[in-house]
């Protein structure tokens, strides 16, 4: 068997893995090994797995991502996204769906302090779902507002698949931060327009509570904690002032001193916090050491190079080509975890993608935007079944029907960026 042969059947192998329920991280590793002995030998194979695995647990440039997550944990078991909610539900006081508004929005903010889509559509739950429903909203409404603002925080930086995308592309995570940021608030419109549209059919009447623009701009001063751990942290990567890495270590700090000093973190919170941070991390690089062993048996069977010449040869536009990947990528996202589906693609459609003249910061956008409609598209969207295990009046099909209408939002999105590619490279161009 040929070593192209040979890389689509270990594709095969790994998606009829994942199809038999494995873990994402054995399927990327089980392949890998076993290709890279049919490719080599044992010893060969062997090598390969130790020296990816030590890489990856020492990496310098991954070890921004437990420090984001801890960021994120101390922030919500400090009622930081509580606060955001009840500053934007001061803010979009009056306006028919407003609390709909005001969920997608303090998803946002929030977003931009956490890292992770997960953990934003958890807290959300917990704090705007239960508002909406006293207010009347219909549930598949409100839970699709919480569904698609809790996706928010995989492209508006911090975001941890960003980061895992610069690992595999070698690019840089302060490059892929300043490219996400317009993106992210243009799609936090998007869903506010999608909102504002369903609220005629689906949200309750604007409440007869009047505020004042004033009390409305306070309001918003009220988080100051969320704005200067953004300012610090994220701000400090725009400005030059900090690495990606120095600014996680600045923000997670920063987040256990404000929690301490106001009181709205204890120390048991903060033990569950790093409890958790613990966790979700060892995950995480489990999946990242499988996908680098997964890589290494890509490389060598040089399919990536194999499918840019096979695209070459048939004359394939770098539009239809990039058509075909969006496709797969829509496909595998209705089915596959979003982190596992970027280990899992990128390395493949990185060097096809870069061959026909695209740009992989660019890229790297879109394949974010991408992982965000997975989290929201059924019948496998992470952030539905995060709102289900938290709200078991909930059924199933009424998230699917009430995440529908918002599914719009980031495919226009991706229309945009393919239109007008300056909207991810104006800030990283201006910026470095």
């Amino acid at each position: 068997m040929s070593a192209f042969a040979l890389g689509l059947t270990g594709i095969g192998s790994m998606f009829l893995l994942l199809f038999l329920r494995q873990p994402v991280w054995l399927a990327l590793a089980l392949v890998g090994i076993v290709g890279n002995m049919l490719l080599n030998d044992l010893s060969v194979a062997a090598l390969l797995a130790g020296t990816g695995t030590f890489d990856t647990a020492s990496s310098y440039g991954l070890s921004v991502i437990p420090l984001f997550v801890l960021m994120g944990e101390v922030a919500s078991g400090s009622r930081m996204s509580s606060e955001l909610f009840a500053a934007a539900r001061i803010f979009t006081t009056g306006v028919r769906g407003g609390l709909s508004i005001a969920s997608i929005a303090a998803s946002g903010a929030f977003g931009a302090i956490c890292g992770s889509s997960v953990a934003t559509a958890a807290s959300m739950t917990r704090i705007a779902l239960p508002e909406m429903q006293k207010a009347g909203y219909e549930d598949g409404y409100a839970a699709a507002s919480v569904a698609a603002g809790g996706s928010l925080g995989i492209l508006i930086p911090p975001s941890i698949i960003l980061v895992i995308y610069g690992s595999i592309a070698e690019a840089s995570v302060a490059r892929l931060f300043a490219a996400s940021l317009i993106p992210g608030i243009v799609l936090m419109l998007l869903y506010v327009v999608v909102s504002v549209l369903l609220a005629g059919r689906s949200g309750p009447a604007a409440g007869a509570e009047t505020v004042t623009m004033a009390e409305r701009f306070r309001a918003l001063l009220r988080p100051w904690q969320f704005m200067l751990l953004f300012l610090v942290s994220i701000g400090g990567i725009y400005a030059g002032i900090f690495s990606p890495n120095e600014a996680a270590s600045v923000g997670a700090f920063g987040a256990v001193v404000i929690g301490f000093l106001r009181r709205t973190l204890s120390l048991e919170g903060f033990t569950r916090a790093v409890q958790a941070t613990v966790i979700i991390s060892c995950a995480l690089f489990m999946i990242i050491i499988g996908a680098t062993m997964f890589a290494n048996f890509v490389v060598q069977t040089r399919l990536p190079e194999k499918l840019l010449a096979l695209a070459q040869v048939a004359e394939l536009s770098p539009a239809l080509v990039m058509a075909l990947i969006i496709l797969l990528y829509i496909v595998m996202g209705c089915f596959l975890e979003g982190i596992g589906m970027v280990l899992i693609t990128v390395p493949v459609f990185l060097p096809v993608v870069t061959g026909f003249g695209f740009d992989p910061i660019w890229f790297g956008v879109l394949v974010a935007v991408l992982v965000e409609l997975g989290l929201i598209t059924p019948p496998v969207g992470m952030n539905l079944f995060i709102i289900k295990a938290q709200s078991a009046s909930l059924s199933m099909g009424t998230l699917y029907r009430g995440i529908l209408p918002f599914l719009i939002a980031p495919v226009v999105l991706v229309v945009l960026l393919f239109a007008v590619p300056q909207l991810a490279l104006w800030l990283p161009g201006v910026l470095y």
